[in-house]
């Protein structure tokens, strides 16, 4: 484990940043490629890696998320209600593109009612999911993305309060799946988090706990000679972290996608969590039963 030591000031000033400078608050999803650029960075992400074969297929998931939402990029109802028409498009969409194993799953969904749908995406966001919830668990996230998404990108980011303390989506109150230390004159140096349901991105100071706050007790783990530029954000005082991704070590950082590449660094995690930290948030692609 490699401990990391960061100074903001320091930071912000390599990055060509004014002392003062007010970064952006909030970044609105770009809906119209989000999902396209997911698959492709996570076929990328695939090759030669001990988990290929999940991330291509949330790769032709991902695709097929595009395709429900440029045919549809205007809702007809809130996210709540829009998600499950969302659903039965994403189904209709990989009816041809899953294995043949996933198509009991995706019929049960398709015949389902309002109500079972309901309960079942109840669990999955409250984390209180079982076993049999596993297999139907990636397409209720799926089309709750699309949803969440699609009304994230239709607001005036100027329209929507985001402390630079939030711990939560200032949009849909979900967690964040990592946060992104960026690179460049704009951005270089700042945090910014990303929420694992609207992909709605929101300034976050550093050196700070995500979950209670404070900065005392922070320090941060990464695996040997790992050069993933993926770093777990540990806090002794809650015993929580969360995940960074450091763009200028990234491999093919332009293409950087934290759902993506949280996914792919998911070696981390396990070794993070054998030292009894609890992670922030979820990646909705990497889900477990209890």
């Amino acid at each position: 484990m490699i401990p990391i030591h960061n100074d903001t000031a320091a930071a912000m000033a390599a990055a060509g940043l004014v002392p003062g400078q007010s970064p952006a608050p909030l970044r609105l999803p770009q809906a119209a490629t989000l999902f396209a650029s997911r698959a492709a960075r996570l076929r990328q992400l695939a090759e030669g890696h001990s988990l290929g074969d999940w991330l291509g297929f949330i790769a032709t998931l991902s695709d097929a998320q595009q395709a429900v939402i440029q045919a549809a990029p205007s809702a007809a109802f809130p996210p709540a209600a829009q998600w499950q028409a969302d659903l039965q498009a994403l189904i209709g969409q990989l009816r041809s593109q899953v294995p043949e194993a996933a198509l009991p799953t995706l019929e049960a969904l398709a015949l389902a009612d309002a109500a079972t749908l309901g309960a079942l995406a109840n669990r999955i966001l409250g984390g209180t999911l079982d076993a049999d919830d596993m297999l139907p668990a990636p397409f209720i996230m799926a089309a709750q993305q699309i949803a969440w998404t699609r009304h994230a990108a239709s607001l005036e980011a100027a329209s929507v309060a985001a402390p630079a303390t939030a711990h939560s989506c200032p949009i849909c109150g979900s967690a964040p799946v990592a946060g992104v230390i960026h690179v460049g004159t704009e951005a270089g140096g700042l945090r910014y988090l990303h929420c694992s349901l609207c992909h709605t991105a929101w300034h976050h100071v550093r050196a700070a706990c995500i979950a209670c706050g404070e900065g005392k007790d922070i320090s941060y783990r990464s695996i040997d000679d790992h050069e993933d530029g993926a770093r777990a954000e540990a806090c002794d005082a809650c015993h929580s972290y969360l995940k960074l991704l450091l763009a200028e070590k990234v491999p093919g950082a332009p293409n950087l996608d934290p759902i993506a590449d949280d996914m792919a660094s998911l070696a981390l995690d396990i070794l993070v969590s054998e030292e009894n930290y609890q992670r922030i948030g979820i990646n909705p692609f990497l889900l477990m039963g209890e």
